[in-house]
């Protein structure tokens, strides 16, 4: 009987020792890409951009393969700067909706467009930007190749004209009689070359093709992107002359190409962004016509 006694009590010693035990999910840890280590409950890094230029770099952007629209258009009066609204006592990201060539733009403009996180410009819209901004794309490959997928997914890369773009612009507005290099950008303006353009990539899908995200994660990942990009934009300003800021917002009719997403839906979205900030209350969206 004593015996019995001793074997449970030595049985029920070994349990209760096994319980305080550490598992190895208790000293689990994950090394950031910013050097810090963090428990996997933390939420992910937003990726930090590298300068090309100054304190950024930037991708450009193409024109939409959708159709015309108006829908909205007439609801907000464009101030003389296209940054901003008049007209409107609304603190969210006011939208106006044109047709025509979005690589048709001033120079100073940033050109937006939705991509994966795949570092491909294959098709579609991105194929477009490829064409049009031959320099852009290199940035964005090399970019997507630095961080994984999961880390890109939600964010915003800019790419910036290089310097070389931007010597050449000031030297021909300057030829034509505009003493600060720039002017200033409005729709009467001359299209300027797509090398003075900025680029700004919107990583809303993990991949393409069959593999692309569904609508629902797309548009989910839609709007922290464009605010990253806007936090961005606003940066980008304060660090550089009045000849390198950024003029004009214009994009494509995102999500709605290949990624297969309504554009009403991704327009809700839109405008349901805060201002904030960044100094960009009206972006110019632009389609081809059909």
């Amino acid at each position: 009987m004593s015996s019995n006694t001793s074997n449970t009590s030595r049985k029920r010693s070994a349990d209760e020792d096994t319980t305080t035990q550490p598992t190895i999910m208790d000293a689990f840890k994950k090394k950031r890409p910013n050097g810090n280590t963090t428990t996997t409950t933390t939420a992910k890094p937003r990726p930090q951009q590298r300068s090309t230029t100054a304190s950024s770099s930037k991708p450009a952007a193409a024109p939409d393969e959708s159709s015309p629209y108006f829908s909205k258009a007439e609801t907000v009066e464009q101030s003389t700067n296209p940054l901003t609204a008049t007209g409107t006592t609304s603190t969210t990201l006011q939208i106006i909706e044109s047709t025509g060539d979005i690589f048709s733009a001033p120079i100073n403009t940033l050109l937006i467009h939705a991509c994966n996180c795949q570092a491909s410009w294959a098709a579609g819209i991105a194929k477009a930007f490829k064409q049009n901004c031959p320099e852009a794309f290199p940035k964005y490959a090399a970019y997507c190749k630095k961080w994984t997928p999961d880390q890109l997914f939600g964010t915003a890369f800019l790419i910036a004209p290089s310097d070389d773009a931007f010597s050449a612009a000031t030297t021909k507005e300057t030829a034509d009689g505009d003493d600060e290099g720039f002017a200033e950008a409005d729709d009467d303006d001359e299209p300027g070359d797509p090398a003075t353009h900025f680029v700004g990539c919107l990583f809303t899908s993990h991949h393409y093709g069959k593999r692309k995200d569904s609508p629902t994660k797309i548009l989910a990942a839609t709007k922290p992107a464009m605010e990253d990009l806007l936090r961005k934009v606003q940066e980008w300003n304060e660090s550089v002359d009045e000849g390198k800021r950024i003029k004009e917002v214009r994009m494509c009719k995102i999500n709605s190409g290949l990624f297969n997403v309504p554009w009403e839906k991704t327009r809700q979205v839109l405008e349901g962004i805060e201002v904030g900030k960044s100094g960009v209350e009206v972006v110019k969206v632009v389609s081809l016509e059909e």
